[in-house]
């Protein structure tokens, strides 16, 4: 339906603004398939199929464009999947649809040597406004049947007043509906495109010239930053030198990264630390104290060589340090390949969920257990 009035708009254009004509309905040169090998072609071009080169039917169909017109095509013909179909509103709801064969379209301009042809019509749309017979070179005549245009043979119809060919096709036209043939027909290799892919390798080439020139201009410079600071780094000259104190030193970068990640996760885990003190031993009985020396310092008499001597400091007796015992971190050290940490807890539950939590946080964690304490060796 859009089409149809996009159609009827610009006839009416053309026909009410005729210095516009040039610029939206331009008059191309049309050629008769029949008549391909004994005319020249010309730039725009139009190849107008008779009759004879596709099929045509009149239909009446509930659809809204031309477009959807056309996809009932293969439903209405008995045709094979080669063909394609147009349609072209005739009245409201009916439609004139053509069904044509691009291979055989091919073929055909490609014996006659015009594949520079672009564009085609169907002579039923170029004449299906015609009140004379066209007389075609071949002796017959283009008429029109029922809104049908039709070849026929003079026998079939009156001949009188009919008109020439030649002068149907150069009549002038405010509006010609084509068909683009690209797709259809192999493109053929002219001078112009030999040119212009010349012209663009020569493009491609001076940029990729420029880049290689930009890119010597950078390595030089970065070549010279390279050696000032090696001479100012005072690093080894040779490369292999460089390449393996550089390789050391990332080397030695990963393993502080790794030692650091794996001390994060082993500070988040959730080990509550315990100190459980033993009640105090009971204290022995001391003899009797004997006042201080001036130096304020006695040995208790009675001491026999091997004991502790036990000491009196401004009267007070120096006891023994007490042993402490809790849960927690006991030791963590690194022995420069990983970690080793020694966890105590008394509850059995404790131990079996910190044990799940360590495997669960590090993969590759070796644990034993000893009574109430877990060895962990971390890599």
């Amino acid at each position: 339906m859009l089409s149809f009035f996009k159609e009827k708009i610009i006839r009416s254009l053309c026909e009410r603004y005729p210095r516009v004509r040039p610029f939206i309905c331009p008059v191309k040169p049309l050629v008769y398939s029949d008549t391909l090998e004994d005319v020249s072609i010309a730039n725009e071009t139009v190849l107008v199929l008779s009759p004879n080169e596709y099929w045509v039917l009149q239909a009446e169909l509930n659809v809204k464009s031309e477009k959807e017109a056309a996809r009932y095509g293969g439903a209405l013909f008995d045709l094979n999947d080669e063909y394609r179909y147009v349609a072209q509103k005739s009245e409201d709801n009916r439609y004139v649809v053509i069904a044509y064969n691009p291979t055989e379209l091919s073929q055909r301009l490609i014996a006659a040597s015009a594949t520079s042809i672009k564009k085609m019509a169907f002579a039923q749309w170029v004449f299906d406004d015609i009140t004379r017979p066209v007389k075609l070179p071949s002796g017959k005549y283009l008429t029109l049947i029922d809104g049908i245009v039709m070849e026929i043979d003079s026998t079939y119809i009156d001949t009188n007043g009919s008109i020439k060919l030649s002068d149907a096709l150069s009549t002038p036209r405010l509006f010609l509906k084509t068909v683009g043939i690209e797709g259809m027909v192999p493109s053929e290799v002219t001078t112009k495109t030999l040119r212009n892919t010349l012209i663009v390798l020569l493009i491609f080439l001076g940029n990729l010239l420029a880049i290689g020139i930009v890119g010597y201009q950078e390595n030089r410079i970065l070549e010279e930053k390279t050696s000032m600071i090696l001479s100012s780094s005072k690093l080894p000259e040779t490369s292999f030198e460089r390449e393996a104190l550089i390789d050391s030193l990332k080397k030695k970068e990963k393993k502080q990264l790794h030692i650091r990640e794996v001390s994060k996760e082993i500070s988040l885990l959730a080990i509550e630390g315990k100190i459980i003190t033993p009640p105090p031993p009971a204290l022995p009985s001391l003899p009797p104290v004997i006042p201080p020396s001036a130096d304020g310092v006695v040995l208790i008499p009675g001491s026999k060589p091997g004991e502790a001597n036990r000491l009196i400091v401004d009267n007070t007796p120096s006891i023994p340090s007490i042993e402490l015992h809790g849960e927690g971190i006991r030791e963590l050290s690194y022995d420069g390949n990983g970690i080793y940490m020694v966890i105590d807890a008394d509850d059995a539950n404790a131990r079996n969920s910190l044990k799940n939590t360590i495997m669960n946080r590090f993969k590759h964690a070796q644990i034993n257990e000893h009574n109430t304490q877990i060895e962990v060796r971390l890599k």
